[in-house]
């Protein structure tokens, strides 16, 4: 069983690496036009010989002649890419500590050649080359990063040597000099500590030698790493940069409790809306604690408190889109009665662009189904486009059993959530052991199952965790209430009878207390669960399925 998280933080920060336009100077009888670049390294950059480059991102001039480049004065021979519009330079042996000076010339045919010039720094600690070994902790986050991306439908990520240099000497940062994230940003470092290498993740990515838009993910827990990236996910902001169509690297550290994720990002341009939780999810979680900085239900305090229901996340995809809004959602339960939501969009939370969130404002009940509406309406260049889409899911009967089957198999998990209709739990009770197995992923026993005149027992609270109910102890009756959606039932402890509903049943197999707890004869259980239930020989176990 997955252990309880003693704390946790999260953090997220988006940023865009050096993207800058520039006016190209034409003939008088051409018109002028704009172009966006991108021109690195600026700042302060920790490798000996960093790449150098300038690449134009968009512009009206199609037709590029040539880039050239000049490291401190002296024209260099690098790779120049009409397709990509591109040029890039790796020097062949170190550069010297200390400011060096890119000059870039720029000839579109038939305008006049435009010139480009910056500088950056080689920092008196920068190494030869990012480290290109993983740990076997490092390998698990990416694996946990694309088992939800596997459950979207998004292509893999690949671990990147420069964005994970970034994230490990970002996690050392704060983990040696133990950054308090309760008084300090964990995405911000401040040149009076030992470690820094930039003062926001983009400048950390620079210094490591990553040139592409940057998204930092940081949590700060005591769980194993694959709790930090589901810690990660669940919470609505940090969400955002796993559903990035266009991300394609990773970099990830560890560091004591620190975990920090960098996503590598281009911009999108196909509008679509994405949404979470995945349509069809069998384990969606019923609830969300909080934690995360900043917090999703800050503007909602008057109404709302943690724990709240899991939050779902809906994103337009697409750049340059403006006046993303919300225009209707809804969330109801199996019986078409509505959830209360709390709503973030753009209009009243200015940590989303593209997104709305959308938060129950209470707990979700555990193994029942919803169905989910949003609707939103996006501009770009002008033009009023809405999307809407209306999806079902259902959630987990046990806590943690969805993310547990996501990482043993997410291949097998997608395509669980692709079939129709709502899927069968099966939870086998080993009654010589101390385990229960749920939709085959492992569960301990906190009350070892009991033999009594040849009849075996099950603790009430182990069998309503295993099956997404809930118990309480009525004193005065000294009877054990067992509750699961519209099914209420009384196991009495003194007497020879069981209650379904209110409706009183006698029986020569009843419940019994044992050492204050309240134990099931596996006898009874067929009778009042409303499951089928079934004794394996061969397992000296009982199997149940509902």
């Amino acid at each position: 069983m997955k252990p309880m998280l003693r704390s946790l933080k999260l953090l997220l920060v988006f940023g865009i690496a050096l993207a800058l336009f520039a006016v190209v100077p034409a003939p008088a009888q051409v018109k002028a036009e704009t172009f966006y670049y991108i021109a690195y390294p600026k700042g302060t950059v920790g490798l000996k010989k960093p790449t150098v480059g300038f690449a134009i991102t968009d512009t009206e001039v199609t037709m590029l002649h040539d880039i050239s480049l000049k490291l401190d004065g002296q024209e260099v021979q690098g790779t120049f890419d009409p397709k990509s519009m591109s040029y890039r330079y790796t020097p062949a042996g170190n550069l010297s500590v200390g400011e060096h000076t890119v000059k870039v010339s720029v000839n579109f045919t038939g305008y006049e050649p435009i010139e480009q010039q910056w500088t950056f720094t080689v920092s008196p600690l920068a190494i030869d080359e990012p480290p290109s070994d993983y740990s076997d902790k490092q390998l698990e986050l990416v694996k946990a990063v694309n088992d939800y991306r596997t459950l979207y439908g998004l292509p893999p990520l690949q671990i990147n040597r420069h964005l994970t240099m970034a994230a490990k000497m970002h996690a050392e940062y704060l983990h040696v000099n133990q950054i308090d994230p309760n008084k300090v940003s964990l995405h911000d470092q401040s040149k009076s500590v030992p470690g820094y290498t930039g003062s926001t993740p983009g400048e950390r990515a620079v210094y490591a030698g990553y040139y592409e838009g940057v998204a930092e993910d940081v949590s700060y827990n005591y769980g194993t790493p694959v709790e930090s990236v589901d810690g990660l996910f669940d919470a609505p902001y940090h969400r955002i940069p796993f559903l990035y169509a266009t991300v394609k690297e990773v970099g990830v550290a560890v560091a004591g409790p620190i975990v920090v994720l960098e996503f590598g990002f281009q911009d999108e341009n196909q509008m679509e809306l994405q949404v979470t939780p995945a349509p069809g999810d069998k384990y969606v979680p019923v609830a969300f604690e909080g934690n995360e900085v900043p917090d999703p239900i800050r503007m909602h305090t008057a109404t709302a408190s943690y724990p709240v229901g899991y939050p779902i996340l809906a994103r337009l995809t697409g750049a340059d889109l403006e006046e993303v809004t919300l225009l209707d959602a809804k969330l109801t339960d199996a019986a078409g009665q509505p959830v209360e939501l709390l709503r973030n969009s753009p209009k009243n939370d200015n940590h989303l662009k593209q997104e709305v969130i959308l938060t129950p404002v209470k707990p979700l009940q555990p193994d029942s189904a919803y169905t989910a509406y949003v609707k939103l309406s996006a501009s770009r260049n002008g033009t009023v486009s809405t999307f809407e889409r209306k999806w079902d899911f259902r959630t987990e009967p046990v806590p943690t059993v969805g993310k547990e089957k996501l990482h043993q198999d997410a291949a097998a998990y997608k395509k669980l959530a692709e079939l129709q209709g709502d899927a069968a739990h099966t939870v086998s009770f080993a009654l010589n052991g101390d385990k229960y197995v749920l939709d085959g992923v492992t569960f301990d026993m906190h009350v070892a199952p009991a033999v009594v005149d040849g009849s075996a027992y099950l603790w009430v609270r182990d069998l309503a965790s295993a099956l997404g109910a809930a118990v309480t102890w009525d004193d005065a009756q000294k009877a054990a209430i067992y509750t699961k959606k519209d099914r209420t039932i009384t196991f009495y402890t003194t007497r020879g009878a069981y209650a379904v509903n209110g409706r009183e049943y006698v029986t020569g197999t009843a419940a019994k207390l044992m050492n204050d707890h309240t134990m099931i004869p596996v006898r009874l259980l067929s009778e009042v669960l409303g499951a089928k239930v079934e004794y394996v020989p061969e397992t000296h176990s009982v199997s149940i399925r509902y």
